[in-house]
């Protein structure tokens, strides 16, 4: 269900009230796995206690056991502007549809720390969804960035 502006300025003030920028994992890219469930999940690092979940909850959570997602430090913005983008790209995704194949919890903390719309996990059925080969969601990354350009320009490349 999507999250009302009410909704989407509490749940901004809450990430304000959570994130530590002395955290190593602030800014960052992470992901976990919830054993049996064979999926890696995505998220934004808030504090060492605290991530932003990219996926269904689109919330802070508490958990302290993650991953920081590999092979992308030199596309990934600084965790400042990650932090930043995040906030924005929930007043423009919060109504989105979440599924596994087309729109989920990869593909949004990707977009908001790497630009890159992008999912491993469903890419191997790109043609049954809205995604091109590589597994990039083929309009998200457009929305976003003319979003951005027309409200903080300092966020898109």
């Amino acid at each position: 269900m999507p999250l009302s502006p009410n909704e989407i300025e509490k749940t901004i003030e809450r990430v304000e009230s959570l994130v530590d920028p002395t955290s190593k994992r602030y800014g960052h890219l992470l992901n976990w796995q919830n054993p049996p469930d064979p999926f890696w999940h995505y998220g934004i690092g808030l504090s060492d206690t605290h991530i932003f979940d990219t996926g269904q909850g689109l919330c802070p959570f508490e958990r302290k056991e993650v991953k920081f997602v590999v092979g992308i430090d030199e596309i990934a913005f600084e965790p400042e502007q990650t932090i930043e983008r995040l906030k924005q790209a929930l007043r423009v995704f919060s109504s989105w549809e979440y599924t596994f194949t087309g729109w989920n919890c990869e593909h949004l903390g990707r977009l908001i720390a790497t630009d890159q719309p992008r999912c491993y996990q469903s890419s191997f059925l790109w043609w049954l969804c809205n995604m091109s080969p590589e597994g990039d969601h083929k309009t998200a990354n457009q929305i976003f960035r003319d979003y951005l350009e027309k409200v903080a320009p300092s966020l898109a490349r």
